[in-house]
C-alpha cells in the first residue's frame, strides 16, 4: 500500500487515503449519504488498512447522520467542529489586498503556510491538499498577489452550494487583512456563479477564525460537525 497516494473503494462509497507523513494513519471521506453506505463494506476496508499497518483512521468533518453510521462501526468522536453558513445575500466588500490565482509552483509555499497555521493533526500533506482542491466539481485557489504567498484560500462549488474548504494565513502575516481579503474574494466568486449559500467549519477554540467569519456574515448552525476516529484493537 503506497502511503502517498489516495486509496479508493468506489463500491463502498468512501474515499480513503493514507498519510504520506504518518503512514500509520489514514483518512476516510464519505462520497455518498449514510443511507447508501454498507457496514460490511466499510468493515472490510478497515480490515485491509489494518493489515497494511494502519493504526488509526480519521473521518473528514461529517454531519449527524454520518456520525451515527460510523459510530455504530466503532468510531468515536475525535474533535467537534462549528459549522457556519452564509446565505450570500449581503453585499461583499472588495478585498483590501489584491489576490491572484495560485499556480502549481505555489504549492510548496501553500503547504508551508498550512503547516505554520494549523496544529499537527489538521496540517495538509501533498495528497491532502490535492484532495481538498478536487473535493468539489468546481474550485478556486487564491493567494495574495505579492510574492511570496503569505496566505491562501480554497473555495469549492457544487451546483448552487458553496464551500470555503480552507483558509490559512502564515502567523507572521496575520492581522493585516489578508484573511478577510481571501474570504471576500471567495464570497464574490460564489455570488457571481449564483451560489445560494456557502458553508465553512472551524475548530471550537479557533476564536480568531470564528470572529472573522461572523464579521463577514456567517452564522453558526445548530447542528455541528465532527471528525471521528477508529483505532485498531491491540
Amino acid at each position: 500500500m503506497p502511503t502517498d497516494q489516495p486509496l479508493h473503494w468506489d463500491s463502498s462509497g468512501v474515499r480513503i487515503r493514507t498519510s504520506s507523513r504518518r503512514g500509520s494513519e489514514a483518512y476516510l471521506r464519505p462520497t455518498r449519504s449514510s443511507k447508501k453506505l454498507r457496514s460490511d463494506e466499510i468493515r472490510a476496508a478497515l480490515e485491509v488498512l489494518a493489515l497494511n499497518g494502519v493504526k488509526s483512521v480519521f473521518t473528514s468533518a461529517i454531519g449527524q447522520p454520518e456520525q451515527s453510521f460510523f459510530m455504530s462501526l466503532g468510531f468515536e468522536v475525535h474533535e467537534e467542529l462549528l459549522l457556519l453558513s452564509n446565505d450570500l445575500s449581503m453585499h461583499v466588500p472588495k478585498p483590501g489586498r489584491a489576490t491572484r490565482r495560485a499556480l502549481r509552483s505555489d504549492r510548496a509555499h501553500i503547504l508551508d503556510i498550512d503547516t505554520s497555521a494549523f496544529s499537527r493533526f489538521w496540517q495538509f500533506d501533498t495528497a491532502g491538499l490535492s484532495e481538498a482542491i478536487k473535493a468539489t466539481p468546481s474550485s478556486r485557489v487564491r493567494v495574495n498577489a505579492d510574492l511570496p504567498p503569505q496566505g491562501f484560500a480554497i473555495t469549492g462549488r457544487a451546483g448552487r452550494q458553496g464551500f470555503l474548504q480552507r483558509l490559512a494565513v502564515h502567523p507572521t502575516h496575520q492581522g493585516g487583512g489578508l484573511g478577510r481579503s481571501l474570504v471576500a474574494d471567495a464570497l464574490s466568486w460564489l455570488q457571481k456563479r449564483r451560489a445560494t449559500d456557502v458553508l465553512v467549519n472551524t475548530q471550537l477554540g479557533n476564536l480568531t477564525a470564528l470572529g472573522l467569519y461572523e464579521s463577514m456574515g456567517f452564522t453558526r448552525q445548530s447542528k455541528g460537525l465532527a471528525v471521528l476516529r477508529w483505532d485498531v484493537s491491540e
